[in-house]
C-alpha cells in the first residue's frame, strides 16, 4: 500500500472471506433472537456527547471518538448499543411493556489495540425494557445460551452474580462509602482471574482491616453449582437490605432458569461484578474456555436506573451483548465455521465465442433468479473464462456454444470432478438447484 494510505491504528478491513463468516454468524444469532420475539433496530451511530456521557460520565471522553461538527455541536461515535437503544425506548412512552429489541452493528472505542480488541468492532445486543421481574433476566440468559448453542459454542457456561448482593455484603462489613465499594468492585472485575495473592494486594488499600480483607477475598471466591452457592450465601446471615434483596432475586432467577432447562449451563460466581457502574442487579458473563486472552465472549445484566436518565421515567431493563470479533476467534479456534462458507458465486456462465454472449447474459439472468451466478466481464477467451471460474471457486460452469444452443442444450461442467454433462436449457436451472446447496 502506498505510504500515507495505511489504515488508522486499531482499524481493520473486512474482506469477502471474513465477511462470509460474519454473515454466517449473523444469520444464526438473528435466528435465535427472532425465535425469542426480539425486534431488530439500528440506533444512530452518532450521538450527542452529553448522551454518551450520561451513561458513563465525562471521563468517557478519554475512551471514545468525539468531535465538534461544523455547527460547533459536541458529538461522539457510539461505544456500545445499549445507550442508543435505551434512549430510543425511553423517548417512546407509547411502546408496550415489556419491549424487546435487538441489534447487530459496529461501534468505536479509543482503546489500546490488542488481541481481540479493535477500535472499530461489532457486537450483537438484545435488551428487554419495562420488566423488573427476574423472569426477564432469565429470558436474556436463556437467549444467550441458545445463541452459543446455535453457533456451536455449547460447551460454554454462563457465570452469574448480583451487584446488589455483592454491594450488600460489603455494606455488612462496614464499608459504607459508595465510592469505596465501587472501587472494590472495579478491582474485582479487573483481576478476577488473577492469583489470590494479587487480588489481596490490590484490595488491601481499600479495606480497613485484615479481617475485612480476608472476608472479601473469601466471598468473591464463591463459585459453583447454583443450589450449593445459594445455600452458602444464605448461611452468611447478612442483614443488609441490599444483600437480602439480591439473594431473593438470585434465588428467583435460579428457579426460572430451571424452568427454562438452562440451569445445568449456569454457575454462580461472586467475582462477576461487571465493572460498569450502571449495572444494578443480576450480572453475568461467558468466557472462551480455549483462550482466556480473548476475554468475555458475551456479558450483560440489569440496569434499571439508566432509563430515567434518558426518559425521566422508571424503565427497568436487562440485556446482553456479545463481541462478534471475539466470537469469530473462538469459532475459528474450535473449527466450528463450516467449510465452504463463502460469498463466491456458485455458477459461472461462459461463452464459447462472441456470437453467443447475448444468450449468456440472458441465461445468467435466469439462473440469478435462484442461484448466485457470475459471467465474463472482460470479453475473454473460453479458456481464460474457465481459468477465472476456477479461481473464484464456482461449483459449476455453464458453457454456452452455438451448436448446443441450436439443439436447445448447454454443457454444465462440474468444476471439482472435472466432468461435463449436456442439459436442456429448459431444465438447466432445476438441474443446478438439484446439485447446489443454496
Amino acid at each position: 500500500m502506498p505510504e500515507g494510505f495505511t489504515l488508522p491504528r486499531g482499524m481493520h478491513d473486512i474482506y469477502p472471506e471474513e465477511m462470509a463468516e460474519r454473515l454466517w454468524l449473523y444469520e444464526r444469532i438473528l435466528n435465535v433472537m427472532r425465535r425469542y420475539a426480539f425486534q431488530l433496530v439500528e440506533p444512530t451511530p452518532i450521538e450527542a456527547l452529553e448522551t454518551l456521557e450520561a451513561k458513563s460520565g465525562p471521563a468517557i471522553r478519554d475512551e471514545i471518538y468525539h468531535f465538534k461538527d461544523k455547527a460547533g455541536r459536541n458529538l461522539g461515535l457510539r461505544f456500545d448499543l445499549t445507550v442508543g437503544m435505551t434512549r430510543m425506548v425511553a423517548s417512546r412512552s407509547d411502546l408496550p411493556e415489556p419491549f424487546k429489541i435487538c441489534s447487530i452493528s459496529g461501534m468505536w472505542r479509543y482503546d489500546e489495540p490488542q488481541f481481540a480488541r479493535y477500535r472499530y468492532f461489532h457486537q450483537w445486543d438484545a435488551e428487554i425494557y419495562g420488566s423488573e421481574h427476574p423472569s426477564a433476566d432469565a429470558e436474556i440468559i436463556a437467549l444467550s445460551i441458545d445463541i452459543l448453542d446455535e453457533v456451536g459454542l455449547g460447551n460454554h457456561e454462563i457465570l452469574i452474580s448480583s451487584r446488589p448482593l455483592v454491594e450488600g455484603y460489603l455494606e455488612s462489613l462496614g464499608i459504607d462509602n459508595k465510592n469505596t465499594r465501587e472501587e472494590i468492585l472495579r478491582v474485582i472485575d479487573k483481576i478476577r482471574k488473577a492469583p489470590r495473592p494479587e487480588l489481596v494486594e490490590r484490595l488491601r488499600p481499600l479495606t480497613s482491616s485484615q479481617e475485612n480483607l480476608e472476608s472479601i477475598t473469601e466471598f468473591v471466591m464463591l463459585k459453583g453449582n447454583p443450589d450449593k452457592i445459594l445455600d452458602e450465601l444464605s448461611s452468611l446471615k447478612c442483614r443488609s437490605e441490599s444483600y437480602i434483596r439480591g439473594l431473593e432475586t438470585l434465588s428467583s432467577l435460579v428457579e426460572y432458569l430451571g424452568w427454562y432447562g438452562k440451569l445445568d449451563r449456569c454457575i454462580l460466581d461472586m467475582s462477576i461484578v461487571r465493572g460498569i457502574d450502571y449495572y444494578d442487579g443480576i450480572v453475568f458473563e461467558a468466557y472462551d474456555r480455549g483462550g482466556e486472552e480473548v476475554g468475555a465472549i458475551l456479558g450483560g445484566g440489569r440496569y434499571d436506573c439508566l432509563g430515567r436518565i434518558y426518559g425521566n421515567r422508571d424503565l427497568p431493563a436487562t440485556g446482553v451483548a456479545g463481541g462478534i470479533e471475539r466470537m469469530l476467534i473462538s469459532l475459528r479456534r474450535e473449527k466450528l465455521i463450516p467449510e465452504g462458507v463463502s460469498q463466491s458465486p456458485k455458477v459461472f456462465v461462459a461463452s464459447v465465442n462472441d456470437g453467443v454472449r447475448g444468450e449468456v447474459v440472458a441465461l445468467a439472468s435466469k439462473i440469478r433468479e435462484e442461484i448466485p451466478c457470475e459471467i465474463d466481464l472482460k470479453n475473454r477467451s473460453l479458456r481464460r473464462q474457465l481459468e477465472y471460474a476456477e479461481s473464484i471457486g464456482v461449483l459449476y460452469t455453464v458453457i454456452v456454444g452455438p451448436k448446443e444452443l441450436g439443439e436447445g442444450r448447454v454443457k454444465i461442467r462440474d468444476m471439482e470432478r472435472r466432468m461435463e454433462e449436456e442439459v436442456p436449457v429448459s431444465s438447466m436451472v432445476d438441474y443446478l438447484k438439484g446439485k447446489i446447496y443454496i
